[in-house]
């Protein structure tokens, strides 16, 4: 049995810190269900065993009154931090992440929740959308397509680790299976969207500046690798702001998405069909 060491890193459901000599625990903020460190256990045990990609994962530990997680600890830094470290980079980097991500998509046989259903399960929680602009999105989810792909659904270049020239993806807590480009729809969203929470707007200003720049890499190497366009993918975009509206993200960039939503929706033909 392992003890808590040095804490490294957070995100907004879970402490990282180290564990033995080659391990990490992701340990759950307290009030978080156990469940939810379980599910992505299982997950990422099943994505290590199909791609080897995932890090190695262990055992479900308690500390206190709080759960947690031990994975294996990939020695290296994200691919974000090299990017922003090594600017001239930039190009590689989204090249390599849109490879990444065609690479994860493949058909999956064990169980997970789907993308519509993960999609109208947070659109629901939403607090910022009525029950008839929630019913519009739920109609229109409807005629979008069904797919048995594996989709990370929070994939960008802070949840890709770089060692030794290997790429490993990390957080698979949001993993479901779909239309693969429904994933390709969260990670645009994510880029062209998010936010650094509580940083100065200057720092945000110029963040914004480098990933517009990682984002256009990442799907231009995208749409020309698969031959995809780009309409199939933005199909996804408005349920998917939607979902989003339901998460820990800073105010401002939850009133972006909102807007964009509900002109999204004003759009909508009476019976929606792709």
């Amino acid at each position: 049995m392992g003890e808590k060491g040095r804490f490294l890193s957070q995100g907004n459901t879970a402490e990282i810190y180290e564990w033995e000599t080659d391990k990490i625990l992701k340990l759950y903020r307290q009030g978080l269900p156990e469940t939810l460190c379980e599910d992505e256990l299982r997950m990422t045990k099943n994505v290590y065993e199909l791609l080897h990609i995932a890090p190695k994962p262990f055992e479900i530990v308690h500390i206190g009154n709080r759960v947690g997680a031990v994975y294996e600890r990939i020695q290296g830094t994200t691919m974000l931090k090299e990017m922003l470290s090594k600017p001239w980079t930039f190009s590689k980097y989204s090249r390599l992440l849109a490879q990444c991500h065609i690479n994860i998509q493949k058909p999956v046989e064990f169980k997970l929740p789907t993308v519509k259903a993960k999609l109208k399960r947070d659109i629901k929680a939403s607090p910022l959308l009525s029950n008839e602009e929630k019913q519009q999105i739920y109609q229109y989810i409807d005629t979008l397509p069904d797919g048995n792909k594996l989709c990370h659904f929070d994939f960008h270049p802070g949840n890709i680790m770089v060692s030794n020239g290997q790429y490993h993806v990390i957080d698979w807590m949001t993993g479901c299976k779909g239309d693969g480009l429904s994933d390709i729809a969260r990670t645009s969203i994510i880029l062209r969207y998010s936010e650094i929470p509580r940083a100065p707007r200057f720092i945000n200003l110029i963040s914004k500046n480098v990933i517009n720049k990682i984002y256009r890499g990442y799907l231009k190497e995208y749409l020309k690798a698969t031959g995809v366009s780009i309409e199939k993918i933005r199909v996804w975009e408005m349920p998917i702001a939607a979902a989003r509206l339901r998460e820990w993200i800073p105010q401002s960039e939850k009133q972006t998405l909102l807007t964009f939503v509900k002109k999204s929706i004003s759009v909508l033909p009476s019976n929606s069909t792709v």
